[in-house]
């Protein structure tokens, strides 16, 4: 009963927002790719490369969630060259991450289908995979639901919630905790997330505390003539401090503006990399740079001697790669809740992010601790510590230094997470 009220609600509310999604459509591409795909209608004879052999089917909401799966399935393909992956995303952004790293470690790639009853059942009946494993904190409760019926076994990996999360689940036990029923396995990334699991109504010897996956991300090796053109492409010359502002948001970019323009004035040479988090903002992110009157350019319109825009995806990591210090946003405005930090710390790189954390607060603790990155409660702060980084090389490589060390000792989550995916494939 509680899942064919959420099933009307769910149709009502579509319905209702039909509309203005019929708009969004005829303005923008963004909202017709793959809409097909989401009511389950996918190419024909995508299914028929599923039969005959074990599926997995992972899901991961957009770019960061799909990074993290990388290392697990890099280890799942390792380790079980005849496995059949399915792998699903929400956003256009996470999709074409996908199609750039998970090149020869899936099978197929489609939009998550709509959390409709009949649509989930649809595809569940027709890829009949062994087990469905999504990406930290996406919950879909007639997907559960539907797999849980069909006897396909629910794997959270690299499971995470939010303090803010844990409450509302909490708040709507009466219909979440049969939705949490349905896990058959928490991969919790810290003990705490796995007793926040626990209050939300997944059973506790269902509970891992694996670890986070993303200390096991490898970026492909980046090559350092290679880095080296890309930097020149981008009109960086060799010797200048570059200050890199990776994955912003609204609020953010402003700040980052009337920080730098004051670094220049103690930093000689000083470029700032500019990276929006979303596409889609690429427009309004020059327009703030214009109107601070700093000369810029786009990284799609050649070199400049100004700030660089870096308008494309799948290019920031190069730039983390070469970068002196490094800022991750989504950390310094409410609401969001951070991004990955160990990218740039990966590559021995200071990082620097905001106070505004959820997901990644763990990671922000541990940096700070081991003396690799700091964060900042606001725009004087963050243009101290900038200064105190950029005007004294020594410190700038040791945090680099400790920033690298604490990915390096906190690796080993992929496998422990791989092995707990393996429990529930049949004949293994």
């Amino acid at each position: 009963m509680k899942n064919l009220l959420y099933d009307i609600l769910l149709h009502i509310s579509i319905l209702i927002a039909a509309p203005y999604f019929f708009f969004k459509m005829l303005t923008s591409h963004k909202y017709r790719h793959g809409l097909m795909e989401r009511f389950g209608i996918y190419p024909a004879g995508l299914f028929d490369r599923f039969r005959g052999g074990r599926t997995v089917w992972f899901h991961a909401i957009s770019v960061g969630e799909t990074k993290a799966a990388v290392p697990v399935l890099r280890a799942l393909r390792q380790r079980h060259p005849g496995l059949h992956i399915f792998f699903s995303t929400v956003t256009q952004t996470g999709r074409r991450t996908a199609e750039q790293e998970c090149q020869g470690l899936i099978d197929g790639l489609v939009y998550f289908p709509l959390d409709l009853s009949w649509v989930v059942a649809s595809v569940i009946r027709r890829l009949k995979p062994a087990v469905f494993v999504t990406v930290e904190k996406d919950i879909w409760p007639n997907t559960f639901t539907r797999l849980a019926s069909a006897g396909v076994p629910v794997v959270i990996i690299n499971g995470t919630l939010s303090d803010r999360s844990a409450r509302r689940f909490e708040r709507f036990g009466f219909f979440f905790k049969d939705v949490f029923g349905c896990v058959s396995a928490f991969c919790a990334r810290t003990p705490e997330d796995g007793t926040k699991a626990a209050l939300v109504g997944i059973a506790p010897e269902r509970i891992h505390t694996t670890g986070n996956i993303k200390f096991d991300i490898h970026p492909a090796a980046i090559d350092k003539k290679a880095a080296g053109v890309f930097a020149a492409a981008l009109g960086l010359r060799q010797g200048e401090p570059v200050f890199t502002a990776g994955s912003t948001h609204a609020g953010e970019e402003e700040t980052i503006l009337r920080v730098y323009a004051q670094l220049l004035r103690r930093v000689e040479g000083l470029r700032l990399v500019l990276a929006p988090r979303h596409p889609e903002r690429f427009n309004e992110a020059e327009a703030l740079v214009k109107k601070s009157g700093l000369a810029y350019g786009r990284r799609t319109q050649g070199p400049t001697d100004g700030v660089v825009i870096l308008d494309t995806v799948g290019e920031l990591m190069t730039v983390w790669s070469f970068t002196d210090v490094a800022f991750v946003g989504g950390s310094l405005v409410p609401g969001i809740g951070g991004h990955n930090l160990l990218e740039p710390a990966f590559f021995g790189r200071p990082v620097v992010c905001g106070t505004h954390l959820s997901a990644y607060l763990s990671m922000a603790e541990l940096l700070e601790a081991a003396g690799g990155g700091g964060r900042v409660a606001d725009e004087a702060a963050l243009l101290d510590t900038l200064t105190q980084i950029l005007t004294d090389k020594g410190r700038c490589v040791r945090m680099g230094a400790a920033a690298k060390s604490v990915v390096e000792a906190n690796r080993g989550a992929a496998v422990k997470t791989v092995e707990i995916i393996e429990g529930f494939m049949p004949g293994v």
